[in-house]
Formats: C-alpha cells, structure tokens, sequence
C-alpha cells in the first residue's frame, strides 16, 4: 500500500491550475503531457482522461493541469478528484495484500484467473464504484483478458475509462502481472444515469 497522499491547489487562472502534493508522486525529469500522448504514468494518464482536460505538467511532487478555455474549474473539480484519487489509492486488503497473502500462488489458467479476480472485484472493486452508484460485472477471463460490464452509475459515466484502466485494471495488473488486458463491453450509449454525464 502507497502512504497516503494529499493533493492541495494552488495558483489558477483561466487555463492553468498547480496541485501541491504531500509526497512526490512523479520520479521523472519535469514533463508536459498533451491530449493524445500515451503517458507511461497512471496519474498523468488518469488526468489526461478527464473531458476537457488539455494537458498536465509534472514535477516530483506537484502538476499544473490545463484546461480548455470553454470548460470551468468548477466543472473539473469533481472529475480531477475522483481521477487522482483513482490513480493513487492502494486499498488497504486489496490486490496488493491479496498477493502477498499467505498461500498465494499465481493462476495457471484462465479458470483460476476468474476465481480470484471474482474475489478483488467483490472486495475492492465493487465497494469502491458502489459509492457512485456502480457496479462492474465480471462477465469472463479469455486468455487472460478479463471482460468486464459496468452498470448503474458506470454505464455511460464520462469517467468510466478512468476507472477501467486506473481503478479496475490497475487493481488487476498489481494482483497478476501477466495479465494480458481488460476489455469493456458495456453499452454506454444506453446508460440512464451516470455518475459524470459524458460531454458532448
């Protein structure tokens, strides 16, 4: 598990806002991430994620987000939050714990892989999407690669591959490095009630 970290914000203006954090999240030389790039940082990836998000700019222990002009502050604030939060929480019991359990031994085939992703999701996944009002069904592993259906909140979220990729699939791969992917089959066009409606 990851200690705790706090981001605060910082100076803003129209475009441009700075987060401190309480410990350094970013080991690289300082770097602009774009809209487009393929960022090898679940942070940066997370943000970049966010619908009107522009670009991040890290440093050991902050990031400056920018925005598109025609979005506010007050409309990312709640989406950047859940992204980071998404990003860098380790849930105490979960994956982590999971594999270092005593008796742990890792899946041979995909019908073990089901059994014990069907654990983390039980345990970590769903209790987590379950405070926004979701839930993600475990529909098959196929050569391992886990397919996944999102309901409620999640079905049409403009969050939802955020919390695919950092939260579901980060989970997964820290449990299980050879896990080959997680694939989404959900519908999202049929969501009713998301958690962050989609921008157009």
């Amino acid at each position: 598990m990851s200690p705790t970290v706090t981001i605060t914000p910082g100076p803003m203006d129209e475009t441009r806002c700075t987060f401190t954090a309480s410990r350094p999240i970013y080991d690289g030389e300082p770097t602009v991430f774009a809209c487009g790039d393929t960022p090898d940082a679940p942070l940066a990836q997370a943000i970049l994620a966010v619908p009107g998000v522009d670009g991040v700019e890290f440093s050991a222990d902050a990031f400056t987000v920018i925005k598109r002009s025609d979005v506010s502050w007050e409309e990312l604030e709640d989406p950047l939050r859940y992204a980071v939060t998404a990003a860098l929480e380790h849930s105490p019991g979960g994956a982590d714990a999971a594999r270092s359990a005593p008796g742990w031994e890792d899946p041979t085939n995909d019908d073990e892989l089901y059994e014990m992703v069907s654990e983390i999701f039980e345990r970590e996944i769903n209790p987590s999407v379950a405070s926004h009002g979701g839930r993600v069904e475990l529909i098959d592993v196929q050569d391992a690669t886990v397919i996944v259906r999102m309901q409620g909140g999640c079905q049409g979220c403009g969050m939802a591959n955020v919390t695919l990729r950092q939260g579901i699939e980060g989970s997964l791969r820290r449990a299980f490095p050879d896990l080959r992917g997680v694939e989404d089959i959900t519908d999202h066009s049929a969501g009713t009630n998301p958690y962050y409606a989609a921008q157009k």
